[in-house]
């Protein structure tokens, strides 16, 4: 696995945390619900979803709203990732080098796991260390703008300083890695309150003691799993 855990995440919104203020606006869900089961809407999801996935680049940010936050309304949200997929993957990744063979099987096994998970940064960033070291820039320049558009809907979000300006997330794994984004360091409390998460930060430039996260989907899914487990 060497190098691929400390590959920094291509983003270009790192400098946003020094400025501390920016424009947000928390998901509807509600909303976002009814405008992607309707056809005839310019947000039904499987255009949209189909058009990110080919790293459309005319997605604009109330698209890729109702895209990623759209997606706790679909059936493979619940669903468990390819197990055998994820345990090649897992195996290439640890080998201390890396051919071309592995690094486009990297690609190839990444691509398998974002049919059923199409918002999982780390296969993601997986995928940008092969692509970069096979020097393929088209495929590379598709990812890093997925990426980018994801990282840019949890901005539009909130800015986490509050649980009422909380970041909204669909996934907990999203929550460390945007912190590790805007260049800020973990600390080592981590709260679970509801259905926010907190995240205790280490010393910053900012003053920040910590960032809230909203996890209502996530939550709902959990409360919603052990209420079947116990019938």
């Amino acid at each position: 696995m060497k190098k691929v855990a400390i590959f920094c995440f291509v983003f270009l919104y790192g400098q946003v945390c020094v400025a501390q203020y920016w424009d947000f606006e928390r998901p509807d869900y509600k909303e976002i619900e009814t405008a992607i089961k309707d056809k005839a809407s310019l947000m039904y999801y499987p255009q949209l979803l189909e058009r990110f996935q080919r790293a459309d680049s005319t997605l604009n940010l109330a698209e890729m709203r109702h895209l990623y936050y759209g997606f706790v309304f679909q059936c493979t949200y619940a669903a468990d990732e390819p197990e055998k997929v994820v345990d090649s993957l897992d195996a290439i990744l640890r080998k201390e080098v890396h051919r071309d063979e592995d690094l486009k099987r990297i690609v190839s096994f990444g691509k398998k796991v974002l049919e059923k998970k199409p918002f999982d940064l780390n296969v993601m960033n997986y995928q940008l260390y092969a692509l970069e070291n096979l020097k393929d820039t088209v495929e590379y320049k598709k990812v890093t703008f997925k990426m980018d558009m994801i990282f840019e809907t949890l901005l539009s979000s909130g800015d986490g300083a509050t649980k009422e300006t909380a970041f909204f997330v669909i996934d907990p794994a999203h929550e460390l890695i945007l912190m590790e984004t805007l260049g800020l360091r973990p600390g080592d409390n981590h709260q679970s309150i509801g259905k926010y998460d907190f995240l205790e930060l280490a010393a910053n430039d900012i003053g920040l003691e910590g960032l809230y996260f909203d996890l209502s989907p996530y939550r709902n899914f959990l409360m919603h799993s052990l209420r079947n487990n116990n019938l």
